[in-house]
């Protein structure tokens, strides 16, 4: 099985009310890997086809 990413894929995240596109940087085996605000952050792939709160990413460092 592959995944392919292409540098289109993103994760909309809510922010103060605003929807911000994060772009997806790296696809792990649990979770994407995404740039926010610039830090990196985990989204587990159950939350990505819906927009989320900010407070549900997890650092990736």
């Amino acid at each position: 099985m592959a995944i392919v990413l292409h540098n289109y894929n993103i994760v909309r995240v809510i922010d103060d009310g605003k929807i911000v596109n994060c772009t997806v940087i790296k696809m792990c085996l649990d979770y994407a890997l995404i740039k926010y605000k610039g830090s990196k952050y985990k989204v587990p792939y159950g939350l990505i086809d819906k927009v989320i709160g900010h407070e549900l990413l997890l650092h990736a460092e």
